[in-house]
């Protein structure tokens, strides 16, 4: 049996952890996996015979990246003691640290998955350009570099980096998810689903809200992160604390999306936006900032990756709104509370869009690698 390690961060609540948790589920019987962690949290379900080791990564942001020389070190040889023959990373830092692996002479596979937009996530980093020069540098070491949406590839090759193979995230598994007809509330309830960080932000959400001039709406958000009091004190702000209710993080996210009557996404970038496949299982319509990179490639497939800047798109899967306009996202909302014949129809499309992402195809995808 072919000896796969999986490197990541750790295994808390977020899209690729998701799919990690997939890959050591749908794969176990075929592979000896070995999930390798920098930080030891698990919040997610997997198979009990997985082997789990733990780098140990500085807690600091500034030996964060210091120490990836040294993680890699340790990384290599934990990978030739265990006879591995084909490690895969996912998320920026491990990614790195898998390259240099390879860099250093690791005579296995390595294969990266880069889940996230890099050129406007680290333009607004701190020292975000020395990561940039760290991938442009290591990232034509490895033999596959994958990402989950065509946005990753082209900002990829925007830093000259030209080996990408797109694979999707896939939909979840329908009898995985429990989506039955609920009791809804008789408020319209808009959701949105996402860790309260910068890039989703929430704030452009919360003030799209408050110009909605139909007063019996809800707004439901479910996560958690540093942001939450700020955020909690700008819903008291704007005065709309009575319709917004912060409902922390919820592995069990379909007892919530099946109450929803649609999904707001309002990201200023995303990788690929897992929660737009998640709520069109749920047959829940969706609102999306049009932000590289993914929600266009979900909810308007056959358009080019040209985003739209000064009005609302109403897209055949769900409906795209410029990227920071609160006034423009008002309006999406707003339609589509009055619009009956669109939710439906955003409903009845939902499934035949969730056909191409299957989720034995994609798997499939990732195990032809290793």
């Amino acid at each position: 049996m072919k000896k796969v390690a999986i490197l990541t961060i750790s295994l808390r609540g977020g899209g690729a952890e998701k799919i990690i948790s997939y890959l050591l589920k749908y794969g176990e019987k075929n592979f000896e996996f070995h999930l390798i962690l920098l930080d030891y949290e698990i919040t997610y379900e997997i198979p009990k015979n997985i082997k789990i080791h733990t780098l140990n990564s500085p807690k600091s942001k500034i030996l964060k990246f210091i120490s990836i020389f040294n993680l890699a070190d340790n990384l290599g040889k934990y990978l030739n003691h265990n006879n591995i023959s084909t490690l895969i990373s996912f998320l920026n830092r491990p990614n790195i640290i898998a390259s240099i692996v390879k860099k250093n002479g690791w005579a296995g596979k390595v294969i990266i998955s880069e889940r996230n937009d890099p050129i406007p996530y680290y333009k607004s980093k701190a020292f975000g350009f020395i990561i940039l020069r760290l991938m442009q540098h290591y990232y034509k070491y490895p033999e596959e570099i994958t990402a989950i949406s065509r946005g990753i590839c082209l900002s990829l090759n925007k830093l000259k980096i030209k080996k990408c193979t797109v694979i999707y995230n896939p939909a979840p598994s329908q009898p995985n998810i429990s989506c039955a007809i609920s009791n809804k509330s008789d408020q319209f309830t808009f959701i949105c689903i996402a860790r309260f960080y910068k890039q989703k932000n929430h704030h452009l959400l919360l003030e799209s809200f408050s110009k909605i001039r139909h007063k019996n709406c809800l707004l439901k958000i479910l996560g958690d992160g540093p942001l939450k009091e700020n955020l909690k004190q700008y819903a008291i702000d704007l005065k709309i604390n009575d319709k917004v209710h912060f409902d922390g993080f919820d592995l069990d996210i379909w007892s919530h999306l099946k109450k929803s009557d649609c999904l707001v996404l309002s990201s200023n970038h995303e990788g690929f936006g897992n929660v737009i496949l998640e709520a069109m299982a749920c047959r829940v319509p969706v609102i999306s900032t049009d932000c590289m990179s993914g929600p266009r490639e979900i909810l308007a497939p056959d358009t080019s990756l040209t985003l739209i800047s000064d009005k609302i798109e109403i897209a055949k899967y769900g409906i795209l709104t410029p990227v920071g306009s609160s006034i423009h996202l008002a309006e999406a909302m707003e339609r589509i509370i009055e619009d009956d014949n669109l939710r439906k129809n955003y409903q009845d499309l939902s499934q035949e869009r969730l056909k191409s992402f299957d989720m034995e195809k994609i798997l499939a995808s990732y195990f032809n690698l290793f």
